[in-house]
């Protein structure tokens, strides 16, 4: 009974300080969990070209563009490029700020530029700082502050749920197995008075998300401390500590003014010509190279392949698929599939969508049952008094 005590004392407790915390990752985990599919959707008119019967542009001609379009001190990092005759080609380019409180203090800049890749023209520029899905994303990852508060906040926030997530299910775990305690355990008395209902919605939502909600924790700690990805890969790795392999480097003894970016993008696309999409890393030094990831059936990183090139000449220096990489390392690129439920498709991130809903749901009854007991043991004294006076 001590210890079930304690247990008590550490659900409630860690509940109540981090709950609102807790509130927020996973409403805007809701929101942004179909975020591949509604962008489509909302966006239509940037993201969708009309095909036309000609060659897309050279890749180096589509970036020009898109330099000069916002100019040559905002330097673009990444393009991504849909293998599809009906999209446009996204240029992103951002500057973070590391000491930055809030969110709008952390990015200096962030922008995409969305491009007609048959025509060359500016379809849109947009602000991506202040558009709304990444605003949801900036508010389950920092809860709109800078990395160095908003990182730690949601990361203790997370470690404290999945205390409470155990804590919750010893709790519930009943100490007979009747067909008495079964149904009180696994339903919900919907026709019950509210205090009762509360209780059952506390209960037994958290118990039906408890597993899935635990691995969105869980993988989520991973990207939180550098000890949680450490125990993953190490324990992935079988207890061996594998090292990561040399960089790789550009030859800039290459002529400056040969660029092999046209190059690398014509070959990875002609190796993978069925692939869904394209995200090509552009070289941030000289001596830096570019990186091509291939997704081969959607924006999975389970999936994809890296091609690494140098910037100068175009040659190829390395091809890695998921299948050759060590286990640590499909471990950590597993992590986001796993964390947003996309591992298993459509399926998988319904069932995400579901988990995290009813975790919003969880500080809220949380707090009314603490409130509730709270409430009474303050009436009580109150009574006993009039009693005795009686």
């Amino acid at each position: 009974m001590k210890f079930k005590k304690v247990i008590s004392f550490l659900h409630l407790w860690l509940g109540l300080v981090s709950g609102l915390f807790v509130f927020l990752i996973a409403v805007s985990g809701c929101l942004y969990v179909f975020v591949d599919e509604l962008k489509p959707i909302v966006y239509r008119e940037r993201l969708f070209v009309k095909p036309e019967k000609k060659e897309k542009l050279p890749l180096t001609k589509l970036l020009s563009i898109a330099q000069h379009t916002l100019g040559k001190d905002k330097i673009i990092t990444r393009v991504e490029i849909a293998n599809s005759p009906d999209r446009s080609v996204t240029f992103r380019l951002q500057k973070n700020n590391p000491d930055g409180l809030t969110h709008w203090d952390y990015f200096e800049y962030y922008y995409r530029v969305y491009i007609n890749p048959y025509s060359g023209k500016v379809i849109y520029v947009e602000d991506s700082k202040n558009e709304f899905f990444q605003l949801v994303l900036a508010l389950h990852m920092r809860m709109l502050f800078g990395e160095k508060v908003g990182h730690y906040a949601v990361g203790y926030s997370v470690l404290s749920f999945v205390l409470v997530l155990l804590s919750g299910f010893f709790l519930w775990f009943p100490r007979k197995w009747t067909l008495k305690s079964i149904k009180n355990h696994f339903t919900i008395k919907w026709n019950a008075k509210w205090k009762r209902l509360n209780y059952d919605l506390h209960q037994i939502l958290g118990l039906y998300a408890f597993f899935v909600l635990l691995l969105t924790s869980l993988t989520g700690l991973v990207w939180a401390f550098d000890w949680m990805q450490d125990s993953v890969r190490f324990v992935a790795n079988g207890g061996k500590k594998i090292e990561k392999p040399a960089l790789l480097v550009s030859d800039t003894l290459q002529p400056q003014a040969v660029s092999g970016l046209d190059k690398a993008f014509t070959a990875t696309a002609a190796s993978y010509p069925d692939a869904y999409a394209y995200l090509v890393l552009l070289p941030a030094k000289a001596t830096s190279t570019i990186n091509t990831l291939v997704y081969k059936k959607d924006w999975n990183r389970f999936d994809r392949q890296l091609i690494v090139y140098d910037r100068y000449s175009g040659k190829m220096l390395s091809s890695t698929s998921f299948q050759n990489l060590n286990n640590g390392d499909k471990a950590y690129q597993l992590n986001f599939d796993l964390h947003t439920g996309a591992y298993m498709g459509l399926f998988g991130k319904i069932l995400s969508f579901f988990a995290a809903l009813a975790c919003s749901t969880l500080p809220v009854t949380g707090f009314y049952i603490w409130w509730g007991k709270k409430k009474k043991q303050v009436a009580r004294p109150k009574l006993r008094g009039v009693r005795q006076f009686l």
